[in-house]
C-alpha cells in the first residue's frame, strides 16, 4: 500500500476553505470543479436525493486520484470554533471528501437536518458509514447524534466501530457514562489501539474500572492475554479484588508491558498494600517507569 501522509501542522483552522484545499490537491482540475459544483448545490438546496447521489458517487468521481492514498493530518483541526476538532489519521481520500461534503450541509431546522443525514446512515455501505461516523465531531446539533453513536459502537464491522472509537472527539464529549463505558469495554473486547481513544483519561471512572476488573478475571480464568492498558485505567480505583489478581499476575507473567503496567498502577494508586509492595521491591519501582510504553504521553493528557 502506498502510505502517503498529508503533513499538516495545524492546531486550529476556522476557515472552511482550508478543508476544501486539502481535498482539491488530490484531484484533477476538472474533477475538483465538478465536485465543487455539486457541493454548492447541496449547500444552497440540500435535497435528500442530491446529497445521496453525490455522497455515494465519491469514489467514482475521483478517477485521477491514487486509490491507495492514505491521509494523516499531523494535528487535530477545528474547522469552526463551535465544532469539535477532527483528528484525521490514515484516512482514505473518499473518506476525507465525504466528510468535507457533510460539512457543507447548512444548519437547517434540527429535524430536517438530522433527517437528511439519517437517510445516509440508514442506507450506507461500510465505507460510507465510516465517513458518516468520522464526521460526528462536525455535525450541527451534536446532542442529536448520541443514539446513532451508541448504535455504531455495536456494529459488527470493525472499520465502522474504529471510526467512532479511535481518534474521534465526539464520544467522550457527548456520551453518558454508561454508553462511554460500553465503548471502552468494546474497544478492549475487540483489541483496539486503546491509547487512540480520545478523552480516555478525563472520562475514566470507577464503574468502568469495576467492569474492567470483571473482564480481566474472565480473561485470566480462560488463560487469555489481558491488555496491559487495562491496569492503567484501573489504577485510580484499585481495591482488594483488583490487587489480588494484579499481584498474582506479577508472579506469573513474564511479559514486560504487563509487569510495567501493574507496577505503574501500584505506584500511582492510594491503595496501601499496592504502594507498600512497590516501596519494598526495587525491581517493581524500576518497572513503574513509563518510558517506551503505550501509555507514555497519554498520562500527561488533560482530556
Amino acid at each position: 500500500m502506498n502510505n502517503v501522509n498529508a503533513d499538516v501542522s495545524v492546531k486550529q483552522v476556522i476557515l472552511p476553505e482550508w478543508m476544501a484545499d486539502q481535498v482539491a490537491k488530490y484531484l484533477a482540475a476538472e474533477e475538483w470543479s465538478a465536485l465543487v459544483e455539486q457541493v454548492n448545490r447541496i449547500a444552497n438546496d440540500p435535497q435528500p436525493n442530491t446529497l445521496a447521489k453525490v455522497f455515494t458517487a465519491i469514489p467514482r468521481t475521483m478517477r485521477s486520484a491514487d486509490k491507495n492514498l492514505r491521509i494523516t493530518f499531523d494535528e487535530t483541526v477545528s474547522i469552526r470554533p463551535d465544532l469539535l476538532p477532527l483528528d484525521v489519521k490514515d484516512w482514505s481520500l473518499p473518506r476525507l471528501i465525504r466528510v468535507w461534503v457533510l460539512m457543507n450541509i447548512p444548519p437547517l431546522e434540527q429535524t430536517a437536518y438530522v433527517s437528511l443525514i439519517d437517510r445516509l446512515f440508514q442506507y450506507g455501505e461500510m465505507e460510507e458509514l465510516v465517513a458518516l461516523y468520522s464526521a460526528l465531531p462536525v455535525y450541527h446539533y451534536p446532542m442529536a447524534w448520541r443514539l446513532r453513536c451508541t448504535e455504531g459502537v455495536r456494529s459488527n464491522m470493525a472499520t465502522v466501530r474504529q471510526a467512532i472509537m479511535l481518534n474521534n472527539a465526539y464520544p467522550s464529549r457527548f456520551l453518558d457514562e454508561g454508553a462511554w463505558n460500553q465503548l471502552v469495554l468494546k474497544a478492549f473486547f475487540t483489541d483496539e489501539d486503546i491509547p487512540q481513544i480520545i478523552g480516555l483519561k478525563a472520562r475514566n471512572n470507577e464503574q468502568l474500572a469495576v467492569a474492567l476488573i470483571d473482564y480481566a478475571y474472565e480473561l485470566h480464568a480462560a488463560k487469555r492475554h489481558i491488555n496491559p492498558f487495562l491496569w492503567i485505567l484501573v489504577a485510580p480505583y484499585l481495591d482488594d479484588r483488583a490487587y489480588r489478581l494484579m499481584e498474582q499476575l506479577l508472579q506469573e507473567s513474564q511479559q514486560l508491558l504487563t509487569r510495567k503496567a501493574i507496577a505503574y498502577a501500584f505506584q500511582s494508586s492510594s491503595f496501601a498494600p499496592a504502594t507498600g509492595l512497590i516501596i519494598k521491591n526495587s525491581e517493581l519501582m524500576d518497572l513503574s517507569d513509563t518510558a517506551g510504553t503505550p501509555w507514555d504521553g497519554w498520562l500527561d493528557q488533560t482530556n
